[in-house]
């Protein structure tokens, strides 16, 4: 955000919550930007590999009516990213970087997982691991395993309230059949 040609205060090196995870930019390798398609209401994903200088986009139910509205959506955000890491001297040059559709995604096979394969492919993908369609042939399972990590992650401060009211709400049953 550059607001009259001076940063926005939420972008302040030195005061803002930018500043605590600036400095991890510089030995970042991938950048992971997950992206709003408002019509028809999709999520996919844009990776920034600065490693190999190279820009994917991932997206599980790609169309050729939206393809040029995507690639448009993502050079724009690689255009403020670079603006960023300009204004914030951070060492990393996007402007030379080519961008592509990643090749052999998996495509969704309804109109309302793609929060699901967003998450997947940024899991997988961080280690450069490849996407196959059994990644994805138990939605309800990957979105249960999702959701455990979150409320589990020992950087979750909730998580205590959180196992507590799913506890005193759930029978044991229920918590057995949610588990599995």
């Amino acid at each position: 955000m550059i607001l009259c040609g001076s940063p926005h205060p939420f972008f302040d090196r030195k005061t803002s919550i930018v500043s605590k995870y600036i400095n991890e930019l510089d030995d970042c390798e991938k950048l992971f930007i997950p992206m709003h398609d408002e019509c028809p209401g999709h999520w996919y994903l844009c990776v920034i590999d600065f490693k190999n200088s190279h820009i994917q986009i991932l997206d599980s139910l790609r169309s050729k009516n939206q393809d040029k509205f995507r690639f448009q959506s993502v050079k724009t955000v690689v255009e403020f990213c670079q603006t960023f890491f300009k204004l914030y001297d951070i060492g990393k040059d996007v402007f030379q970087f080519s961008i592509d559709w990643a090749p052999l995604i998996p495509t969704q096979e309804n109109g309302w997982d793609y929060g699901v394969h967003v998450i997947r492919h940024m899991q997988r993908f961080k280690n450069g691991d490849s996407m196959t369609s059994s990644d994805f042939c138990n939605s309800i399972k990957i979105r249960r395993e999702i959701a455990c990590d979150l409320v589990l992650h020992e950087g979750n401060r909730e998580k205590q309230t959180i196992v507590a009211i799913v506890c005193t709400k759930t029978s044991t049953r229920a918590m057995k059949k949610l588990l599995l």
